[in-house]
């Protein structure tokens, strides 16, 4: 089971998360700040050099997110679907809430005091009907392709990953953040994590296996990093 706890580094508070894994990994995230997944014995004197060692990367990635505008749902804001914009219309409305799609137009008939938690929340309602419709639909084709089924296929809003997959009841869980990329890196994630059922790990039989079953998962994987 992963441990996480947090490790002071110069003026930064770092979250480590330790894991069974080889590596060092390192992200910035929007809500969580600078992130480190380590494997199980790696000491706070190793992480806290690596940290050190990735200080001009972590400032530029600090500068992006500050500039980064956050989407208030807001009559007329963009919303990203599978690869494409929509605009987003609010309808007043006194009942129960609802949301339809009209072409490249997603109107949301809500209340006109509702916040702006209450229309992300009716937006990402919405996401997960439609990413769970578009896994489904994909989902058949790849298994045949990978030579293995998955069990239950679950959606959550994850911060940290795109998939998960448990070897042991094969239930695939994705990323909600997956309706706002391009359809392609749906299909990467699902090849992705099925392919855990033949392989645990990422060694080089599981990458052998998505150059066979996927020959284009690189080109997929950055598009999706791109798009992160």
């Amino acid at each position: 089971m992963a441990k996480i706890t947090r490790l002071q580094v110069g003026a930064h508070t770092v979250q480590v998360t330790r894991k069974r894994i080889k590596n060092l990994y390192l992200r910035v995230l929007p809500q969580d700040g600078i992130c480190v997944n380590a494997p199980l014995r790696a000491t706070d004197a190793e992480i806290s050099r690596f940290v050190l060692s990735r200080t001009d990367w972590i400032t530029q990635q600090e500068a992006k997110l500050a500039t980064v505008t956050p989407r208030g749902y807001q009559d007329g804001d963009a919303v990203p679907y599978f690869g494409k914009t929509l605009m987003l219309r609010l309808l007043p409305r006194t009942g129960r809430a609802h949301i339809t799609l009209h072409g490249d137009v997603l109107e949301l008939a809500i209340r006109q005091d509702a916040d702006e938690p209450a229309r992300k929340k009716m937006v990402d309602a919405w996401y997960r009907v439609e990413l769970y419709e578009a896994a489904g639909a994909m989902l058949p084709a790849i298994e045949r392709t990978v030579g293995k089924r998955a069990g239950e296929l679950k959606i959550r809003d994850m911060k940290t990953r795109w998939g998960t997959c448990n070897i042991k009841t094969a239930m695939i869980t994705l990323n909600l953040r997956l309706a706002e990329k391009p359809a392609e890196c749906l299909r990467y994630v699902l090849t992705h994590e099925l392919c855990h059922l033949h392989e645990a790990g990422h060694g080089e039989r599981f990458w052998n296996r998505m150059d066979a079953y996927y020959p284009d998962w690189k080109r997929e994987r950055k598009l999706l990093k791109q798009h992160s």
